[in-house]
Order: structure tokens, then C-alpha cells, then sequence
């Protein structure tokens, strides 16, 4: 299904960094309805103005907020550039009728063309926290920025949920907060502060081009479920995984862990979590595993136990923060902390989660600048993740 429809402009809404929101009248044999559209273009709209808008994914009561996207103008007198680059050719949605060419890193005529073409050019150890749910990157990130004011956090986006990186408030949000350094969109993904054609390259990016200290790679909004252990958004975190180890970074992950979810096959940790750990992820990672100290505890361990049990990952356990944590955290962010539809205090272990999985990263900086040695450019081993682990957890450093 492609559904489009022809409107007209009544106003704009609102108007931000990459992303306006439109009021548009919409004609049928039922009426006209006022609906709101949102555009990613950088072009101005006048009251009148007739735009070709996708509905699809609104017909079909999708998770998109309740907005239809523009295609473009109408009647348009002359051809125009709705998102001017400088010197990108790299084409983003490739053979679609939105394909848009971006200045991508890597390419021969970017200024840092001469960084990528290094073989041995490696992440330095730098510490990556790798999530599911674009829902949890504020927690993840203020908790982060909140431990270590002076570092630089910078996220990268994979193409594996929303494309454009203006869909996400958070960002937009984050950044305009000083929270948040910069961001990277990768694959297909784009409109981030930089431009890269594969994840591997975007990681780098955040590292030599943005001078990340901290890096976050978590799912743009949006992300799909079929109810099977293959068709999901967030499997692409396997390849994810595998570019910050075989790259030479620290790879964290976030496990999806709720309980208030009804659906069986999310309650504890999600079926989506046990699938990636257990079969895709190839290479070590250390996994954020919080104790509740109720009968929760127990739930979790009983899932966990298969992959624990085989040894690939390093569990690293640690206290979830007081609920009062998460409240001072919202607080000075003035926007609410929500996933699939149940807000913190419905829902609190998510955001937990998430919350020990950033302590964790806050308090590796030191460890890593002291224990990084001539073996930087080679990938990250279960041995060194195992010492890591083990200094994490010591009572000292636990959160």
C-alpha cells in the first residue's frame, strides 16, 4: 500500500531545525478533514500552497504520531532544491522517488576522505552504548551527561527504524539542551550533523570527525515487531556490535527489559533481546543486567540463563536507581520519559535499565584512558571485556 492524497496549506504549526509541522486541509466524497503533516524540506509554505502528502501509514493507525509526510509541492514553477548539500554525491533512499544525494564522509571530494582511507583507523576503545528503543536514548544520555558533564556524546543512527533524524524530539531536544554533542546517520538514515554510507564509517565519524568521548547507537524511532525472532528492527544491533568490536570500541548494551508490557513475549527481557544475544551477536559485549531486589530478580535470571550459561557475553550487574532518579532527570528535561505508550511511572524498568547501562559507560572513561595501550587498532577481546567487567562491579565503582 501507497497511499497519497492532495492538500492544501492553512498555516505552519511549527518550524524547527530539519522538520516543519503543517496544517492542511484534505478533500473527500465523506469531506475535508484538518490534519496535521509534517515536512522535511527546507522550503517555505504560504496558506494555499498545494502539496502532495503520503497517508499510509496513518490509514493504517501506525505508531508515526498521526502525521502524513509531504511528498513535495504541487505546483512547483521551477526546479528547486528542497535540501542543499556542498559537495555529496552519495545518494540516501536510493532509487526512490526521494532519493537525496548527502555530504557523506567517506567520499572522495569530503575533506575528511583522507581520514577513511586509513585501514587501521579504530574507535581507540572508545565506549559505545548500544540500545533498541529510540525511547530510552534521554535517559541514557542525561545520566551519561549528568556523571560526565565534560565529556562529548555523540549519537549515531542506523536506517533500521525512522530515516530522517528531524523525526526525533528527543534530538532535537537533547542537543538543543547541551546534552548532546553531535549526531551521525548512517545507511539510508540521514539529516545528523554528519553524513556516512555504512555504520562502521559512522562510528568513526563520531569518533575522529565529532571527537566523540562517548558514543550512543540506538534505533531511530519507529522500529517494527512481526512476533518472530527474526523480523524486527532491532536485529540490526548484531551488526552493530560487530563494527564497535572488530573497530576497537567498547561495546555496551542495553538489554529491553520491562514489566508492565502484556505481551508475554516482552514481559522481562524481550524475546528481541534473547534472540540477539543468544544467536546473532557474534562478538562479546557487556550487557547491563539491573537488580531490582524483589522478585523481578528472579524472572530475569531464569530468561537469562541460556545466555549466560553459553559465556559469549559479559553480564555486568548493578542496583537500579531510586525512582526519585528518574524524576530529577525529566524534571530538567521539558520533555516526558515514555516507551511503546507507558510512561516511567507505569513503567519504570526500562528506563532503569537504561540508566544503569549509562553508569556503567560514565564510569569506564578513566579505565579505558589508563588501559588503552599499542593494541588500540586491534578489535576489543572477551579477555579484556571480562577485566572491564570485573572492575565495574567492584563495590567501589557499583552503582
Amino acid at each position: 500500500m501507497l497511499r497519497l492524497a492532495v492538500g492544501t496549506v492553512q498555516k505552519v504549526v511549527e518550524k524547527q531545525s530539519g522538520m516543519q509541522i503543517l496544517e492542511v486541509r484534505t478533500e473527500s466524497v465523506a469531506g475535508y478533514k484538518m490534519e496535521r503533516v509534517l515536512s522535511f524540506l527546507q522550503e517555505d509554505y504560504q496558506s494555499g500552497d498545494v502539496i502532495l502528502i503520503n497517508t499510509t501509514a496513518v490509514r493504517l493507525e501506525l505508531g508515526t504520531g498521526g502525521y502524513h509526510f509531504v511528498v513535495g509541492k504541487v505546483t512547483q514553477p521551477e526546479e528547486t532544491d528542497v535540501l542543499p548539500n556542498e559537495w555529496g554525491h552519495v545518494m540516501k533512499m536510493r532509487y526512490s522517488p526521494w532519493q537525496l544525494a548527502v555530504d557523506s564522509v567517506e567520499e572522495q571530494a569530503s575533506p575528511y576522505h583522507p581520514l577513511f582511507v586509513q585501514e587501521d583507523l579504530s574507535l581507540e576503545g572508545t565506549p559505545v552504548l548500544i540500545g533498541e528503543l529510540h525511547s530510552l536514548l534521554p535517559v541514557a544520555v542525561l545520566a551519561l551527561h549528568k556523571k560526565n558533564p565534560d565529556a562529548r556524546i555523540v549519537y549515531v543512527m542506523p536506517d533500521g527504524a525512522s530515516l530522517p533524524i528531524a523525526l526525533s524530539q528527543h534530538v532535537h531536544q537533547l542537543k538543543a539542551i547541551g546534552s548532546l554533542a553531535a549526531t551521525v546517520t548512517t545507511g539510508h538514515a540521514w539529516g545528523g550533523d554528519r553524513e556516512s554510507l555504512t555504520i562502521h564509517s559512522g562510528l568513526l565519524a563520531a569518533r575522529h570527525v565529532e571527537h566523540a568521548d562517548i558514543i550512543v547507537c540506538m534505533l531511530g524511532p519507529g522500529v517494527a515487531g512481526t512476533g518472530t525472532p527474526y523480523g524486527f528492527s532491532g536485529i540490526q544491533l548484531a551488526e552493530v556490535v560487530h563494527a564497535v568490536s572488530t573497530l576497537g570500541g567498547t561495546p555496551f548494551f542495553i538489554p529491553r527489559i520491562s514489566f508492565g508490557d502484556p505481551r508475554t513475549r516482552h514481559y522481562g527481557v524481550s524475546h528481541h533481546t534473547v534472540s540477539l544475544l543468544n544467536r546473532f551477536v557474534f562478538c562479546p559485549t557487556l550487557v547491563a543486567i539491573p537488580i531490582f531486589r524483589d522478585e523481578r530478580d528472579e524472572v530475569l535470571s531464569r530468561q537469562l540463563k541460556a545466555i549466560e550459561i553459553a559465556g559469549k557475553h559479559i553480564f555486568i550487574k548493578g542496583r537500579v536507581p531510586d525512582l526519585s532518579e528518574l524524576a530529577s532527570l525529566e524534571k530538567g528535561y521539558s520533555l516526558s520519559f515514555s516507551t511503546m505508550g507507558r510512561n516511567w511511572q507505569e513503567d519504570p524498568a526500562p528506563f532503569q535499565t537504561a540508566w544503569l547501562a549509562a553508569e556503567f559507560v560514565g564510569n569506564t572513561l578513566d579505565y579505558i584512558a589508563q588501559t588503552v595501550n599499542d593494541a588500540l587498532h586491534s578489535p576489543v577481546s572477551a579477555s579484556t571485556l571480562e577485566a572491564l567487567g570485573l572492575y565495574l562491579t567492584r563495590n567501589e565503582v557499583q552503582p
